[in-house]
């Protein structure tokens, strides 16, 4: 079965999630991005692992959507940055 991993933040890129995966991550779970794209992400300051949120099932294929986990936003209050604005 394909899995597609989609977010709501703009600043990630639709290829930077894992293409290939043994089966369908479930709720709760975290995703990393593929380490082509790790110091893409390490230098603009953002998360590189983020929560599946929410699994929408299709007949051949599963859609993953993505979200900030909550450690890392409380990591970024606490450092004064607005993830959602980077």
């Amino acid at each position: 079965m394909n899995v597609y991993f989609h977010t709501n933040i703009d600043a990630y890129k639709t290829n930077c999630f894992p293409e290939r995966l043994d089966r369908v991550p479930r709720i709760g779970e975290k995703v990393s991005v593929v380490n082509v794209f790790i110091d893409y992400y390490t230098k603009r300051g953002l998360p590189l692992i983020l929560e599946v949120v929410n699994v929408i099932w299709h007949e051949n294929y599963a859609v993953c959507e993505l979200g900030f986990t909550k450690i890392s936003l409380d990591i970024a209050r606490s450092n004064g940055k607005n993830l959602y604005e980077l």
